[in-house]
């Protein structure tokens, strides 16, 4: 028995000072944390540190987000905390106030109980700030209402004519700002403006409905789109800014209606268009370089043996281009009328692939095939001494003829296979000479023409067809 008190001393003694140790340790612990069981305006802070009051009274105050949304559904968001304000001394009293009533010496008590703080900080919206966040948004780059404002039929060199619409669905700044402020002072965080009237359109006038009726008759006409292909290759669209330029104006600059009440086009300037097209994409009598076998670039003058290149009918194309415009039907794509055609290629790509080059420097000539050299040989182009020399030209395969006799001023010839490529001169054989290539040309050349060994020519001809181009150069 004597034990069992002993023991029950001892255990009670223990459990008296843990429960003290364990009393004071919570005095001095809750000098700084909240007790348990403690709320401030409904957040739980028990056992958390007095610095969380700050924050807690802070967020209460500035946590007040306000979306906007547009009626095309996008949003602006704008930060609480860039808008509201509030007095720090009122903070400061809240605080001092809360802290006050924790008294960690009956922390025990708040075991059995709940304690709860509610503060409500009287927030200050800052209205210039709040409207200067909506004006900075996308907001603030939309057309406004004003009660003058006008539909318009405007012309610019990029664009032609359009319809400027400055009467329709405007932003009211005022209302926009009603609802904003509302809002904000009423915390409702949200603001749909297709449910707010904020937008709003000028009341239609007399003018509006002339205005909206000219363009009408103004964009049956314009609203078009072409593309020309040329042979090049290169493209060029014509569309409502370029129909634009040709619309005929009176003294005053106004377009001009026939009566039929549709746009008047002026035929000269759809002349200048197309000319400026032929300036611009035309290449027959523009200096043409080319890559030679021998791998360098060199430069053909346009010359009045050139016969292969662009050269568009400026006259009937502009005549065309008018009567599809009239028309108001749009083939999509056209490739203008040709005086003359690449038919087989441009000098940029090497006319596809196949083609003869001359050259007069080198003495020799060859022919491709799908870009592969197929034939190759020494020829005698027209003599230097005498001025007779070959042409430098780019020009085509324009006939092919068996056992023709040449004849010209003091010369009379007997060739069997005969190409011309331009005017009177042409690729043929010459079996009056011996050797072909080297500087026989400097003293003793042809006549303007391209001498061949008699066998490599009958292999030419049986190869080549009519239309395939020719590249002369020095």
């Amino acid at each position: 028995m004597k034990r069992i008190g002993i023991f029950l001393i001892t255990l009670f003694s223990f459990l008296l000072i843990a429960c003290t140790g364990g009393y004071f340790f919570g005095v001095f612990y809750f000098r700084h944390w909240f007790c348990p069981n403690t709320y401030i305006n409904g957040v739980n802070v028990s056992n958390c540190n007095f610095s969380v009051c700050d924050k807690i009274i802070d967020a209460d105050v500035v946590e007040h987000n306000l979306t906007i949304v547009d009626d095309d559904g996008s949003k602006i968001f704008v930060d609480g905390k860039d808008i509201y304000r509030y007095d720090s001394d009122e903070i400061k009293d809240a605080i001092s106030y809360i802290k006050s009533k924790e008294n960690p010496y009956l922390w025990v008590n708040c075991l059995f109980g709940r304690h709860d703080y509610v503060f409500n900080v009287q927030r200050y919206l800052d209205d210039e700030k709040l409207m200067q966040i909506v004006e900075e948004s996308n907001l603030g780059e939309k057309e406004r209402f004003n009660e003058n404002n006008r539909a318009e039929i405007k012309y610019t060199k990029e664009e032609g004519y359009v319809l400027e619409d400055k009467t329709q669905n405007l932003l009211d700044w005022e209302r926009l700002e009603d609802e904003v402020l509302k809002a904000s002072v009423n915390d409702i965080g949200y603001v749909d403006l297709s449910e707010n009237d904020v937008y709003r359109s000028v009341t239609e006038t007399k003018q509006y409905k002339d205005t909206y009726a000219k363009w009408e008759k103004i964009n049956n006409t314009i609203d078009f789109n072409m593309t020309y292909k040329f042979a090049t290759g290169d493209e060029e669209v014509v569309d409502s800014s370029v129909v634009s330029s040709f619309a005929s104006l009176d003294e005053n600059g106004d377009v001009v209606f026939d009566e039929d009440d549709q746009l008047v086009l002026d035929s000269d300037k759809i002349i200048e268009y197309v000319q400026s097209l032929s300036d611009k994409y035309d290449n027959m009598y523009a200096p043409k370089e080319f890559k030679t076998t021998r791998g360098d670039i060199v430069s053909i003058p346009y010359s009045r043996f050139t016969t292969y290149g662009n050269l568009i009918n400026v006259k009937a194309e502009a005549e065309e281009l008018e009567t599809i415009l009239r028309s108001h039907k749009s083939p999509g794509e056209r490739e203008p009328i040709y005086i003359k055609k690449e038919e087989r290629g441009s000098i940029k790509n090497n006319f596809n692939g196949t083609y003869v080059e001359v050259d007069i420097a080198q003495q020799h000539m060859y022919y491709y095939v799908d870009y592969e050299l197929v034939y190759d040989t020494d020829v005698v182009t027209g003599c230097k001494a005498n001025g007779n020399s070959t042409p430098e030209c780019v020009c085509f395969i324009v006939n092919k003829a068996r056992n023709v006799t040449l004849i010209g001023p003091g010369y009379e010839s007997f060739v069997y296979h005969w190409m011309c490529i331009t005017s009177q001169i042409g690729i043929h054989d010459a079996t009056w000479r011996r050797t072909f290539g080297g500087e026989i040309y400097l003293y003793n050349g042809s006549h303007g023409c391209v001498n061949t060994p008699l066998d490599k020519m009958k292999e030419l001809f049986a190869i080549i067809e009519i239309g395939t181009p020719v590249v002369v150069h020095q």
